[in-house]
Protein backbone atom coordinates (compact mmCIF):
# COMPACT_ATOMS: atom_id res chain seq x y z
CA UNK A 1 0.00 0.00 0.00
CA UNK A 2 0.83 3.58 -0.62
CA UNK A 3 0.78 6.40 1.37
CA UNK A 4 0.87 9.06 -1.26
CA UNK A 5 -1.62 6.97 -3.53
CA UNK A 6 -4.25 7.35 -0.37
CA UNK A 7 -3.31 10.91 0.09
CA UNK A 8 -4.45 11.45 -3.84
CA UNK A 9 -7.13 9.36 -3.40
CA UNK A 10 -8.03 11.58 -0.21
CA UNK A 11 -7.30 14.70 -2.23
CA UNK A 12 -9.65 13.47 -4.84
CA UNK A 13 -12.97 12.66 -2.48
CA UNK A 14 -12.62 15.68 -0.49
CA UNK A 15 -11.84 17.95 -3.52
CA UNK A 16 -14.34 16.72 -6.30
CA UNK A 17 -16.82 14.54 -4.64
CA UNK A 18 -17.62 16.64 -0.95
CA UNK A 19 -16.69 19.94 -2.41
CA UNK A 20 -20.26 20.85 -2.05
CA UNK A 21 -21.02 19.74 1.40
CA UNK A 22 -17.45 20.93 2.43
CA UNK A 23 -17.19 17.32 4.21
CA UNK A 24 -13.44 15.36 4.96
CA UNK A 25 -12.92 11.89 3.18
CA UNK A 26 -13.08 8.85 5.95
CA UNK A 27 -10.12 7.42 7.10
CA UNK A 28 -8.10 5.22 5.23
CA UNK A 29 -10.29 2.22 6.58
CA UNK A 30 -13.85 4.36 6.69
CA UNK A 31 -16.57 3.63 4.72
CA UNK A 32 -17.40 5.06 1.44
CA UNK A 33 -19.91 3.65 0.29
CA UNK A 34 -21.91 4.79 3.06
CA UNK A 35 -23.03 8.19 2.08
CA UNK A 36 -19.87 9.18 0.56
CA UNK A 37 -19.47 7.42 -2.92
CA UNK A 38 -22.67 7.36 -4.47
CA UNK A 39 -23.20 6.08 -8.03
CA UNK A 40 -22.19 8.99 -9.62
CA UNK A 41 -19.36 9.40 -7.03
CA UNK A 42 -18.28 6.01 -7.97
CA UNK A 43 -17.86 6.95 -11.81
CA UNK A 44 -15.98 10.15 -10.98
CA UNK A 45 -13.56 7.36 -8.85
CA UNK A 46 -13.38 5.29 -11.91
CA UNK A 47 -12.37 8.31 -14.23
CA UNK A 48 -9.99 9.61 -11.59
CA UNK A 49 -8.14 6.45 -11.35
CA UNK A 50 -7.84 6.03 -15.00
CA UNK A 51 -6.65 9.24 -15.52
CA UNK A 52 -4.07 9.34 -13.02
CA UNK A 53 -2.80 6.12 -12.92
CA UNK A 54 -3.11 5.36 -16.65
CA UNK A 55 -5.42 2.12 -15.51
CA UNK A 56 -8.92 0.61 -16.90
CA UNK A 57 -11.07 -0.46 -14.17
CA UNK A 58 -13.42 -2.95 -15.69
CA UNK A 59 -17.51 -3.58 -14.80
CA UNK A 60 -16.40 -6.31 -12.59
CA UNK A 61 -14.13 -4.43 -10.45
CA UNK A 62 -16.43 -1.35 -9.89
CA UNK A 63 -17.52 -3.77 -7.18
CA UNK A 64 -18.04 -3.01 -2.81
CA UNK A 65 -15.17 -4.88 -2.45
CA UNK A 66 -12.67 -2.18 -4.22
CA UNK A 67 -14.40 0.79 -2.99
CA UNK A 68 -15.44 -0.04 0.28
CA UNK A 69 -12.59 2.36 1.78
CA UNK A 70 -9.99 4.39 0.62
CA UNK A 71 -7.22 1.23 1.53
CA UNK A 72 -9.47 -0.81 -1.05
CA UNK A 73 -9.28 1.68 -4.04
CA UNK A 74 -5.05 1.80 -2.75
CA UNK A 75 -5.02 -2.36 -2.91
CA UNK A 76 -7.12 -2.04 -6.31
CA UNK A 77 -4.56 0.21 -7.73
CA UNK A 78 -1.59 -1.58 -6.62
CA UNK A 79 -2.53 -4.66 -8.01
CA UNK A 80 -3.97 -3.34 -11.19
CA UNK A 81 0.10 -1.75 -11.29
CA UNK A 82 1.61 -4.80 -10.33
CA UNK A 83 0.24 -6.80 -13.26
CA UNK A 84 0.83 -3.84 -15.57
CA UNK A 85 4.45 -4.22 -14.50
CA UNK A 86 4.45 -7.93 -14.92
CA UNK A 87 3.14 -7.58 -18.15
CA UNK A 88 5.75 -5.36 -19.28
Amino acid sequence: MSEATRARIRAFITGEILFDSGGEAPGDDGPLLDGVLDSLGLNQMVAFIEDQFGLEVSDPEMSTANFRTITAIDELIERKLALRSEAS
